[in-house]
């Protein structure tokens, strides 16, 4: 018998009373989570807890690079980027010249968009960059010390860091948030548009995502500040330097929206999602595509269990955007806490165990 219905206030109590108990134990100040399942009865319940609510506006940080690859993939349809094609086609001039310098020889021209997206450049993050003489760009926002920095700010610590290995040369995910700001200056060559406004014409209006913007004032609160352990993120400038890939703002019914657009073939045919699922492994349970990740259970922890795959992307801010194909459900929204990468992988388990058990 099936157990679920709009109407259900027992299952939905439930599925509250199991988002507190996952928000206590993991000590976070609050969460959101929206889940939504188009398999066997349709099911839509969104949730909130601590000092957050189901309509709260959040930053959604590397959530934002599934909008990157989204808007690739239909200008790769269009015929106006090749996966293969070396950046240099596109990013010319003294800024992007020895991006990728390994004794004395510059490895740009080798750099394609793939290997941007499957983060196999070997380019550094500029996060792992000192700004300042001292600790690490990354290392100082997670202390709280807010800062600002240019595109051009960005390029040097990339040269400076130097690259982990000539492009495309080893299968080993460098993750860089280096890569996706590439991607982003490519697509604004391609289109010949600032990528803020690609983005409102590619998606924000045709998808209704009127709950989603580009953060750039320092003095808006509208989103909710993330937390590392206890402290809370006061990191307006940082945020603003990240731009459209890293610095979005959005909600769990926009995100809702975007990633079922997502994985329904609204914003690119369905058949590029086989080409994006080549999936390298990062750890254990985590694997990485081109521009989107996998999380799998470790079938070595639980032989005598099968686990569906959860796909699609984390932020840094604990923001996530997840398909489970198996379930043919979907789930949006944020733990707002960056202590834990792996943490809104562990809430998507959770409910998907949830759902799993209530509906045999």
């Amino acid at each position: 018998m099936n157990t679920f219905g709009q109407n259900n206030k027992r299952v939905f109590t439930a599925w509250q009373n199991r988002l507190n108990d996952f928000t206590r134990q993991e000590k976070l100040p609050g969460s959101i989570l929206s889940v939504f399942r188009e398999k066997q009865e349709p099911i839509a319940w969104t949730g909130a807890t601590g000092n957050l609510s189901e309509k709260q506006p959040y930053f959604i940080t590397g959530v934002g690079k599934l909008h990157i690859l989204a808007l690739l993939l239909k200008l790769k349809v269009r015929g106006l980027v090749d996966l293969d094609a070396p950046i240099t086609r596109f990013l010319t001039g003294e800024p992007y010249r020895e991006l990728s310098k390994i004794k004395g020889q510059d490895y740009t021209y080798k750099i394609t968009v793939r290997h941007l997206l499957s983060h196999l450049s070997g380019l550094p993050d500029y996060f792992q960059f000192s700004f300042s003489g001292d600790k690490s760009l990354g290392e100082e926002l997670l202390a709280g010390k807010d800062q600002s920095w240019t595109q051009g700010d960005w390029l040097v610590a990339v040269k400076r860091l130097g690259p982990q290995y000539a492009p495309g040369a080893r299968k080993k995910i460098v993750y860089a948030d280096s890569n996706f700001q590439l991607l982003g200056k490519i697509i604004e060559e391609i289109t010949c548009q600032s990528l803020e406004d690609t983005l409102i014409n590619f998606h924000f209006k045709p998808l209704g995502m009127h709950e989603t913007y580009v953060y750039k004032d320092i003095h808006d609160r509208t989103p909710a500040t993330f937390y590392h352990h206890e402290l809370e993120l006061e990191i307006p400038r940082a945020m603003c330097s990240l731009g459209p890939v890293g610095g979005m703002v959005s909600t769990c019914r926009d995100s809702m929206t975007f990633i079922k657009a997502f994985f329904h073939g609204n914003l690119f045919p369905l058949s590029e999602l086989q080409l994006i699922q080549e999936w390298i492994p990062v750890k254990a349970s985590l694997s990485y595509g081109l521009g989107i990740s996998r999380y799998e259970k470790p079938r070595i922890s639980v032989p005598w269990r099968d686990y569906p795959e959860i796909i699609g992307h984390t932020g840094l801010s604990g923001a996530f955007a997840f398909f489970v194909p198996d379930l043919g459900v979907f789930l949006t929204g944020t733990t707002n806490q960056s202590t834990d990468t792996l943490l809104p992988f562990k809430l998507a388990r959770k409910f998907t165990d949830l759902l799993i058990k209530q509906s045999t």
